[in-house]
């Protein structure tokens, strides 16, 4: 288990955990070097936030693997050393080993932050305070065994000081179970960066600070993609920031990594990012075209995207058209019999706090759900049943 954590301190400290074990900690910061430059819309070119008046120090961003741990175990540790200090100690439960019988979990997307003040930010994002106190009681309470956030993560966007902001609103959660994230268009896509999309969303971070401050088990630097499997679920985490057609290199890591599953192991299997493929309010046609027959050839239960700002899910859905409806159960819970499968179902769980986007009057037929309001997915898996809530 991975910790990280920030300090004015640029000398290694240590995480103290468990019965006596102690691991150092490696050091790394970034500067203002390293942020993108000017936007360019034509003739027009932007100064890049980051890399000029949005510009904050980082300080030292400090992190540690600690090894040794038992999965669904809780265990204290504290962070810091004897010339700085040490933090207070802090209670960490680890989530199931991938195989086992029960996973608890958490997912949103485009949470942000606001201030608890009539103070100033240049972005806010009202729904986080609330949506970060309802998930912080299921934590207090023992329900949740890891959290998935799947891109728009801060929305600092160049204004860097605003990391910190968000870091302090996220520490509840991310400092006592497992905090996975992905990448979304305003950590990444700035023109001429190597972003699949080119808008000036990030403000020039580029996935900079995204990258240092959420170390995810990716294959390399600006490749932040990666799979992780809990209890009885395969989680697929893509990049749809980075390129996705097809032979490209992530193409062929979605290809690999699905094929690669033991549903006897992990029978679920979850295929998570950013930018949706389904939205009544419009989506990505090409991302659709190209990457969905790779969800339907290895058999995906569930799809999850953020971006759009609201919750919406669909039928099992394939190529626009509904091949499997739900039946209601006897609580009137909608239910998928994927014994029998026919294709993902897919949902927008974007409503973390970023002002809500409304549905359009006339809302296609395979969107069955939707729901404008701030929230987030309580989702139970065992090897028999994924629900969501």
């Amino acid at each position: 288990m991975r910790l990280t954590w920030v300090s004015g301190d640029k000398e290694p400290q240590q995480v103290q955990y468990g019965d006596g074990k102690s691991q150092t900690s490696e050091v790394t910061t970034f500067s203002a070097a390293d942020m993108c430059s000017e936007f360019r819309l034509g003739s027009v070119v932007v100064p890049s936030p980051a890399k000029d008046f949005g510009w904050h120090d980082p300080g030292y961003i400090h992190t540690a693997v600690m090894s040794g741990l038992q999965p669904s175990s809780t265990f204290n540790y504290k962070y810091g050393s004897d010339a700085v200090g040490w933090s207070a100690e802090i209670q960490f439960r680890t989530p199931p080993a991938g195989g086992s019988d029960e996973l608890k979990f958490l997912v949103f997307g485009d949470m942000g932050k606001a201030p608890l003040d009539s103070s100033a930010e240049h972005y806010i994002q009202p729904g986080s305070i609330s949506v970060i106190k309802g998930m912080t009681e299921e934590v207090e309470n023992g329900n949740v065994d890891s959290i998935f956030h799947i891109g728009d993560i801060s929305y600092a966007t160049g204004f860097l000081v605003e990391w910190d902001y968000f870091l302090n609103l996220i520490t509840p959660l991310a400092s006592k179970v497992s905090y996975m994230t992905a990448i979304g268009n305003h950590e990444r896509d700035y023109s001429d960066s190597g972003s699949w999309y080119t808008g000036p969303d990030s403000g020039g971070e580029c996935g900079v600070p995204y990258e240092t401050y959420f170390p995810m088990p990716t294959p390399a630097k600006d490749k932040p993609w990666y799979s992780i499997e809990q209890g009885s679920v395969h989680f697929t985490v893509i990049s749809t920031e980075h390129d996705w057609t097809e032979k490209s290199e992530q193409y062929e890591w979605m290809k690999t990594d699905m094929a690669s599953v033991d549903r006897s192991k992990t029978p679920w299997l979850v295929f998570t990012g950013h930018r949706p493929m389904y939205s009544s309010l419009g989506a990505d046609d090409q991302f659709l075209e190209t990457v969905e027959p790779l969800l339907l050839n290895n058999k995906v239960d569930l799809v999850l995207f953020g971006h759009v700002h609201n919750y919406e899910r669909t039928c099992s859905i394939y190529k626009s058209e509904c091949l499997a409806m739900p039946e209601k159960d006897k609580n009137g819970i909608d239910t998928y019999d994927n014994t029998n499968y026919a294709a993902p179902v897919q949902a927008i769980v974007g409503m973390a706090g970023f002002s809500l986007d409304k549905f359009p009057d006339d809302a296609p037929s395979w969107s069955l759900v939707r729901i404008s309001e701030f929230g987030y997915v309580r989702a139970h898996a065992t090897k028999d049943e994924l629900k969501l809530e």
